[in-house]
């Protein structure tokens, strides 16, 4: 399939916590590919906002942060009430997923597949240990429950048919969203396929806290698994 021409099936999600100017970049670089860009924006106090709406992203907003989760679930109920396209693309708009490889996963939409996940394990070297122990660690726990050998389960870039999303009703506020939106899929028989993506880990900082949210996302396969 070409990817460009495939661009008609799909809309963009970013979820985001002051972005500032790199949301603002993520959103223009995702211009070519002729996507409809979702801004889901958590309560952002530096403008992120107002940068997305001024390079061509349409934009959620929540007056107070409430959580990854939290703007991932705000955003599907605007983009799927707007929008009717077959597959949402998720990314996050801090710069650690690159815009230039959304056509990886445009590629692979196809009938014998309902969920694209990405995978940064071919780069783990480039991972910071504090985020490369909790990833595996996870990716094994969901693999032992699940049966499911997904490579890199806390990677945000992705992509799932909408038909799957409208079929789940996520809970999840922080992180662990991904988690539940993963094993919520399984569950409902989404074929899913890993598509390899850039580790990118160049100063964008995080709001990820290793052992709180680590713990959050176990108990969420606990919850979830069955």
């Amino acid at each position: 399939m070409d990817a460009l021409k495939s661009s008609g099936t799909a809309s963009v999600l970013i979820p985001v916590y002051n972005g500032g100017e790199k949301l603002a970049d993520v959103v223009r670089r995702l211009a070519p590919l002729g996507l409809p860009v979702w801004v889901s924006d958590d309560g952002s106090t530096d403008g992120s906002a107002d940068l997305a709406l001024a390079a061509g992203a349409r934009v959620v907003r929540a007056d107070r942060r409430g959580g990854k989760g939290s703007a991932i679930r705000r955003g599907l109920r605007a983009l799927m009430k707007a929008d009717h396209h077959e597959w949402v693309v998720f990314m996050d708009g801090d710069g650690q997923h690159l815009p230039e490889e959304v056509p990886g996963f445009l590629s692979a939409m196809e009938n014998s597949v309902d969920l694209l996940v990405g995978t940064r394990m071919h780069e783990a070297h480039k991972f910071p240990a504090y985020r490369l122990v909790p990833n595996r660690l996870g990716s094994e726990i969901l693999r032992w429950m699940s049966g499911h050998p997904v490579p890199d389960t806390q990677c945000g870039f992705r992509a799932i048919r909408c038909s799957f999303l409208r079929g789940m009703e996520l809970e999840s506020d922080g992180f662990e969203v991904e988690t539940e939106m993963l094993l919520k899929a399984l569950r409902m028989g989404a074929r899913w396929r890993a598509v390899p993506v850039s580790a990118v880990y160049d100063g964008q900082g995080t709001h990820y806290r290793p052992v709180h949210d680590t713990f959050r996302i176990c108990m969420c396969a606990l919850r979830h698994v069955r």
